[in-house]
């Protein structure tokens, strides 16, 4: 089999028994048969346990046997922490991807938002993270003309809004930083290394948060949001936050407690919703996002 055909053979696989799994072996077998890549050679045992291999060293993912449950298929750790939400988004990606590639036909009338890739500056931070080494970065900060030298302990790198982020630690100031990889001029992986704290966790830092800005100086808040309308269903279907719960409900609106600390990303995120959502509580909180809806008012051009 050619290595592009290969390649493909893989994808497929992936999003076979990501979207439909756990599955048995004659089950996927039975799918291969029916699927577009399918060239009259029926799927071996031999095979799809190398294609298993190859998949589980190309992208980390392993199709796992369960022999308590009928030696099904499925993908495995998906539900441990730290690893659900990269072995996810792969399997999405590798799913779109082969969706896509299935659909040719009609490629030209599936709309995607683009998202950089960072390339080159992105995989030398995930190299020293691999290698637990230090980075150093030429940083031009907005509304600045001046270009800022850092050499930081590069600690994870997070996608948010469409822009990669990277959490770094000053050493000398024992002090956490997030710096935009579109900012970053140059980055270099250097000599000096550093210790990861063995009990870090990149969902556990971020957890208090909404999305990329970081402040645990900010007080834990239990805030309660009022959505109207259609509002109210995107709200409950693509949470805002994993602590969401519904505390209330009318014949119009759905109210929503969350918990976190309102940092300025998530009072931006309440501010583009307009009229759509409301804050209850904190009454602080509620008075800041209307102090802000009238200076946005206010600031209009005559």
């Amino acid at each position: 089999m050619r290595h592009k055909q290969l390649f493909k053979t893989y994808v497929w696989l992936v999003e076979t028994v990501y979207r439909f799994g756990p599955l048995t072996f004659d089950e996927i077998r039975d799918r291969w048969e029916y699927s577009s890549l399918y060239e009259g050679i029926s799927m071996a045992r031999t095979s799809f346990n190398r294609h298993r291999d190859e998949i589980e060293d190309i992208f980390g993912i392993r199709i796992v046997c369960d022999r308590s449950n009928s030696c099904r298929y499925s993908i495995a750790d998906l539900r441990v922490p730290d690893r659900n939400s990269v072995l996810s988004w792969m399997a999405n990606t590798l799913s779109l991807n082969n969706i896509i590639a299935e659909n040719r036909a009609v490629h030209d009338r599936i709309l995607l938002e683009p998202v950089p890739s960072e390339g080159e500056t992105l995989r030398c931070a995930i190299e020293a993270m691999k290698t637990s080494r230090m980075i150093g970065i030429e940083y031009h900060k907005y509304q600045s003309e001046e270009i800022l030298h850092y050499e930081v302990e590069p600690y994870c790198v997070k996608l948010y809004n469409r822009r990669w982020y990277v959490l770094v630690r000053f050493p000398l100031k024992d002090d956490f930083r997030i710096l935009s990889f579109d900012r970053i001029c140059r980055l270099e992986v250097l000599p000096k290394t550093f210790v990861m704290p063995e009990d870090f966790s990149a969902s556990e830092f971020f957890k208090d948060f909404y999305g990329i800005y970081y402040d645990p100086a900010i007080p834990m808040e239990h805030v309660t949001i009022r959505a109207y309308g259609k509002e109210r269903y995107y709200v409950r279907d693509l949470p805002i936050h994993p602590t969401q719960t519904i505390v209330g409900s009318g014949d119009d609106y759905t109210d929503y407690e969350i918990r976190l600390r309102p940092t300025t990303d998530f009072k931006a995120y309440l501010l583009s919703q307009g009229e759509w959502l409301h804050v209850l509580a904190p009454q602080a909180l509620a008075e800041d996002i209307e102090a802000r809806h009238r200076a946005a008012v206010h600031r209009r051009p005559d």
